[in-house]
This record gives structure tokens, C-alpha cells and sequence, in this order.
């Protein structure tokens, strides 16, 4: 479970000549947000997939040209891997260790490195691949952020906001 500040604000009463007034504080509001849930599995997935929400399910993430949006629009990343229609953990805002398999190019992940969503369903990606920069014309339609390399086989999850490439 992860602390987070909600709206950043707490509000205290003054009353100067007869009028409440309300002071903004930044203390905020304090809550805790869970780094993880189960949702069921819309196809069979590996462990460390990077997955998005069609409906009920939950499926691999893809930045390829042609994809829905909604493809690239990652919600977070399997701790285990399960069959289709199984139940199946997501991490949505902590460390989650990554398999090979689930490196687009690469047999492990670069420490410091950020890393986005690969065309290729359910991988990850460096922003430099072996084959250069992602751009459009490269087969991608938008740099979507995953999150960190913490070690050669751990990922920190920080799900961004896609950008949609031009050509």
C-alpha cells in the first residue's frame, strides 16, 4: 500500500469582523491506495505483461500503428502469469520484476533506464532500441511510459500519459 495526498488541500475555519471565511492549507488529505489488484484474464498472459482493461478483462498493452487507444492505455503490469478467464494480480504502482521474454529486444532491463510500451503486445521497450529512436515511421503510434528500471530484473510502475507520435 502506497500513501498518497489527495488534492493537496485541508481547510480551516477563520471568522474576521462576523464572516467565515475558509483558509487553504496544504496539508491534504492522506489515503491509501493499493499497488496492486486482481482482475480476470481476457487471454492467456505471462508474468510481467504490460496489460490495459477491455471490459472485464484485462489484456496486453500495445503502442503499434493501427492499434485502439484504449491498447495503449496501460493500467499496470502482471506478478504472475495466468490462462485466460483466471484471475490475475496487477501491479499498478510498485516494483514488479520482469521476465526476459517480456523485453522487447533485450535480455534484461538497464538500471536509471525508463521504459515504455513496445508494439509487440504485453513487452516493454526501451526509448532507444536496437533499431534507433521510436517514431511513427518505426511501427510505433505513441511513446507510452511503463515506468523504471530499478535492476536488471525489477521494474518501479509509474503508468504515464500516452503521447501520439507523428510521422
Amino acid at each position: 500500500m502506497a500513501e498518497r495526498s489527495i488534492f493537496n488541500r485541508r481547510y480551516t475555519s477563520f471568522t474576521p469582523n462576523g464572516t467565515q471565511v475558509w483558509l487553504v492549507n496544504g496539508a491534504g488529505v492522506q489515503t491509501t491506495v493499493s499497488d496492486s489488484s486482481e482482475f480476470i484474464a481476457g487471454v492467456d498472459l505471462n508474468q510481467g505483461a504490460v496489460v490495459f482493461v477491455s471490459g472485464t478483462y484485462v489484456v496486453p498493452a500495445s503502442s503499434a500503428l493501427g492499434v485502439s487507444q484504449a491498447e495503449y492505455r496501460a493500467i499496470g503490469i502482471t506478478t504472475e502469469a495466468a490462462y485466460q478467464n483466471a484471475t490475475i494480480g496487477v501491479n499498478l504502482d510498485s516494483t514488479v520484476t520482469i521476465p526476459a521474454n517480456q523485453i522487447t529486444a533485450e535480455s534484461s532491463l538497464t538500471p536509471g533506464q525508463p521504459y515504455y510500451i513496445s508494439k509487440h503486445a504485453g513487452e516493454l521497450t526501451k526509448y532507444q532500441t536496437a533499431s534507433g529512436t521510436i517514431v511513427r515511421a518505426s511501427g510505433y503510434e505513441v511513446l507510452a511510459t511503463v515506468g523504471t528500471a530499478v535492476s536488471t530484473s525489477e521494474l518501479t510502475v509509474e503508468i504515464g500519459v500516452p503521447v501520439v507520435l507523428t510521422d
